[in-house]
């Protein structure tokens, strides 16, 4: 399910990317400025522009619902495999071995108590 999930928020994220640079510019384009005004008439003067821009809303609306599914799989993975008691236990027995250690032998860098007096 989650190979799955990923699978189809990847084909959304390009197929969304692939709309949006489909859509034509609100504003004066470079084929306006050389007098190609009006010649994307494919679909009717106000065809694709709708087509387009329900396709976008759809395949936005979906790549936001893989995301929302992706991060909640991802969380329920994280707390499936914490267990908070046992991670402060496997802690408490690293403070004792640590202070068992020290107890021990002394700790690198720490000086020596010299026997000689003056």
């Amino acid at each position: 399910m989650h190979m799955f999930v990923v699978t189809l928020h990847v084909l959304l994220c390009l197929f969304l990317i692939l709309i949006i640079l489909l859509q034509p510019g609100k504003g004066g384009d470079v084929g306006a400025a050389f007098g190609g005004g009006s010649s994307s008439s494919v679909f009717g003067p106000r065809g694709p522009t709708n087509l387009l821009q329900r396709a976008t809303t759809i395949v936005a609306v979906m790549f936001m619902g893989t995301s929302i599914t992706l991060a909640y799989f991802s969380s329920q993975k994280m707390l499936s495999n914490a267990n908070v008691d046992d991670e402060l236990l496997r802690l408490q027995q690293e403070q004792i071995e640590r202070a068992n250690e020290g107890d021990e032998t002394p700790a690198e860098g720490a000086e020596q108590p010299s026997e000689e007096t003056d």
